[in-house]
């Protein structure tokens, strides 16, 4: 007399041995996803490194070099007297810092006089594209260059519509405030 082997009985074998051969093949799909993965981030870890340590040489030369020290005080103002020379002076002196760092000027607005506190200084307000480098020779430019300007305020973002995280050294949408003064009118 023969017995009849139950359905759940079955499947049970061929089950096991799914299980069996199934699961390590599956361990090691894993792992060797996981291995590509941690690979990739090691690398881009790398790049990011290589990238920061040629801003950090970049910003070091910038701060290792001597300072020109202006021969006369006229050296620090702009050199129109007048507010609307003044304003046009400051207008062109910042579109040529952005273009020879590399940068696109997007848009530029000088404060008007009235609403300032110090009628004697003028606020540009500008918004560009630039890439890291290019932002670190403008800034270096407005600091250490003549007349004096001071950047007042920085807002740095990835630009719009671009896939940021996806490239090694984004552009960025930066709006400065930059303040550059005029001489003291005399009568």
């Amino acid at each position: 007399m023969t017995e009849t082997a139950s359905p759940s009985r079955r499947w049970l074998g061929p089950a096991s041995l799914a299980l069996f051969l199934g699961g390590p093949c599956l361990l090691l799909a894993l792992t060797a996803g996981s291995a590509v993965r941690w690979l990739q981030a090691a690398e881009a870890a790398a790049e990011r490194g290589a990238q920061l340590a040629r801003l950090e040489s970049r910003v070091r030369s910038l701060a290792a070099a001597p300072a020109s020290a202006p021969a006369d005080d006229a050296a620090l103002f702009l050199s129109a007297a007048s507010p609307s020379l003044a304003r046009a002076e400051l207008q062109t002196r910042l579109a040529g810092l952005v273009e020879r760092a590399g940068g696109r000027l997007v848009e530029m607005q000088i404060e008007d006089e009235m609403q300032a506190a110090d009628p004697l200084s003028l606020l540009a307000r500008l918004t560009l594209e630039a890439r890291n480098p290019g932002l670190v020779d403008l800034l270096a430019a407005l600091e250490a260059g003549r007349p004096l300007l001071t950047v007042e305020g920085l807002t740095i973002r990835p630009a719009q519509g671009r896939s940021a995280a996806s490239e090694e050294d984004p552009v960025l949408r930066i709006a400065l405030a930059v303040r550059g003064y005029r001489p003291e009118e005399r009568p």
